[in-house]
């Protein structure tokens, strides 16, 4: 049994999914409701998942090599077919060659994927298209790993994973399992992960209206009949046959998002034999717990050849989510969730607001927040002891802090929470107020938030045993695990956007020395930041944007030095901080703080 739990976790990332004759498809729903498919059809939702096609496509696949981890890799177009064509150092013909069959996401970037031969099991490529950069990026790299990784390390089964929470009704459809059982039943060793094949299907690739309003097939045939819909419309009521979210009680309500915006497995041995053979059997208004149970730090690492604190890595030591797809856990934690009827909807809307989130631009100003809290609205910097209008005003801000890591960006917690210097310091993760005043120590913060709020002050130590009285964001950058480093390099450069760091060029030494950081993704959130520095500090502007021209995070590591060597000659303030600087630290203390980093980044490698 313990040999073939992976194969048995194809459930692992659960969305709903029925026989195929409950699923009527998003076009059955657009001649009822125009304006609701309309609002759907805009959003990154319908777009994740698509099949290759030059409408869909977003990646350049202009032939240029992509040089990363040892091999070289070359997307090319071949009429409406887009492929990777594979090299060894030196080679002039490929290796291999993969037809691109398949496109995950179209956000942030986008995700590629190939099918086997004469098979229906589909792989992730090697490469990304990142949009914003609008360059090719190796998975390696969007991943909170190190540099020191195989070339096929993200590699990954599309059926075994991605298809869960990226379609509408998925069925899995491992064809082998019970050749797989009666091999693992007679003591033979089983990978399952890579030896399972698939057949799967889903009722409509992306995420889809029954994702959300459950499977309608019954919905569409009582409304077939027109005396039954004038019926309805007349009455006002709804037919039973399809949920409405925000209809439904807070917790009901709340699993339809945290189907999969909350990483879970399913409860039992025998829940995961139907999600082998059915599919996930959520639907939107039933009791999802009835399925599946939360993952959270303390939960046994389910598949073999992954580290044993798997789970417990994608979250702070407080058990406060660090990774996105947690979202779900992080309300859960929340007092709002607990003391008021707080849903996922009291934010979003997933059929207005902006499509990046689907928040309204009432929402991003913290009106679900005042909506509870209404006596804070009278007097709003009585409560925060800031500007009205800047970010020290901003609800989410102080209490839903920049602290998690996915998709190759820095997001907002959803654990909604009182910011608390020491006990976080204490806990080993970022606090909310030196997230802003990173040029301020821990001990500075706590001591200001009991002066402001009228608390007594808790004696202030630190997780990673450096001094409290240091730049917190100093202190973070350098001593801190892979994910406060790459939380704090972003919120470097973030600060600088709202004019929040008076001396911008004090923290580009300290970008710089990130940009050797051993984690590509610390060193990318670095050079952006420095980038953004830049646009503050006019003598460096030159200099920094001729250096980023020539920097590639995940190029060759002689390459790298070669370019930052370049910038330090060409704007020499760069090569240390300054003696003068508020966050000056002599270099002694700097390697100290950097061993400390590096000793806590050991094994440390979060995927998704």
């Amino acid at each position: 049994m313990r040999r073939l739990l992976p194969l048995m976790l194809v459930g692992l990332l659960s969305g709903p999914s029925h026989a195929d004759s409950e699923w009527a498809g998003s076009e059955t729903c657009h001649s009822c409701h125009r304006d609701q498919y309309s609002s759907w059809h805009r959003t990154y939702h319908r777009t994740m998942t698509q099949e290759a096609s030059p409408e869909a496509v977003q990646g350049r696949f202009d032939g240029q090599p992509i040089r990363a981890w040892g091999m070289e890799v070359r997307p090319v177009r071949r009429g409406d077919r887009y492929w990777f064509e594979y090299f060894r150092p030196g080679d002039t013909a490929p290796v291999a060659r993969y037809r691109v069959e398949r496109l995950v996401g179209s956000n942030r970037y986008q995700q590629y994927l190939t099918r086997e031969e004469n098979g229906g099991t589909y792989y992730r490529l090697h490469l990304l298209w990142h949009n914003e950069e609008e360059r090719w990026v190796h998975m390696n790299a969007a991943f909170l790993g190190p540099d020191d990784q195989h070339f096929d390390s993200n590699v990954s089964v599309w059926n075994h994973n991605c298809i869960f929470c990226h379609n509408t009704g998925p069925q899995p459809g491992v064809v082998n399992y019970d050749e797989m059982l009666a091999r693992a039943s007679a003591g033979q060793a089983v990978d399952s992960a890579s030896e399972a094949r698939y057949e799967s299907s889903v009722a409509e690739l992306g995420i889809a209206c029954e994702a959300c309003h459950g499977p309608a097939q019954d919905h569409v045939d009582k409304q077939s009949n027109w005396l039954t819909r004038l019926a309805h419309t007349l009455s006002g009521r709804s037919d039973g046959t399809v949920v409405t979210p925000d209809h439904l009680e807070q917790d009901r309500a709340n699993q339809v998002c945290g189907q999969c915006h909350g990483q879970r497995l399913p409860v039992d041995g025998e829940m995961l034999r139907r999600f082998i053979d059915e599919g996930p059997v959520y639907r939107a208004g039933d009791d999802l717990f009835e399925s599946v149970e939360l993952v959270w730090p303390e939960t046994p690492n389910p598949m073999t050849g992954h580290a044993d604190d798997l789970f417990g890595l994608r979250f702070w030591p407080d058990r406060t989510p660090r990774l996105s797809a947690y979202e779900y856990q992080g309300l859960t934690l929340s007092k709002c969730h607990e003391e008021s009827e707080l849903t996922c909807m009291s934010c979003h809307d997933m059929h207005g607001g902006d499509r990046h989130g689907m928040i309204s631009e009432q929402a991003r100003a913290g009106a679900p927040c005042l909506a509870c809290h209404q006596e804070l609205a009278e007097d709003i910097e009585a409560h925060t002891h800031h500007p009205v209008d800047g970010e020290g005003s901003n609800c989410y801000s102080c209490h839903m802090p920049e602290v998690v890591y996915g998709v190759m960006e820095i997001h907002r917690s959803h654990r909604i929470e009182v910011p608390a210097p020491a006990e976080q310091a204490a806990a080993g993760r970022p606090n909310a107020c030196n997230l802003c005043h990173l040029d301020q120590s821990v001990a500075w913060a706590e001591a200001e938030t009991a002066r402001l709020w009228e608390r007594d002050a808790l004696p202030v130590e630190r997780a990673d045993g450096a001094d409290p009285r240091l730049p917190d964001g100093v202190a973070r950058l350098l001593a801190g695990d892979p994910v406060e480093r790459a939380v704090t390099a972003t919120a470097i450069g973030r600060a600088v956007d709202r004019g929040q760091l008076e001396h911008a060029e004090d923290w580009q030494p300290y970008l710089v020395g990130a940009m050797r950081d051993d984690y590509p993704a610390v060193r990318r959130f670095a050079r952006r930041s420095l980038e953004q520095t830049a646009e503050a500090v006019p003598a460096s502007r030159e200099a920094i944007a001729a250096f980023a021209r020539r920097y590639d995070f995940i190029g060759a590591p002689e390459a790298r030095e070669l370019a930052l060597a370049d910038l330090m000659l060409r704007y020499s303030t760069l090569a240390a901080p300054d003696s003068d600087s508020a966050i000056y630290l002599p270099p002694e203390r700097i390697e100290a703080l950097r061993r400390i980093g590096l000793e806590r980044s050991e094994a440390i490698n979060i995927g998704e």
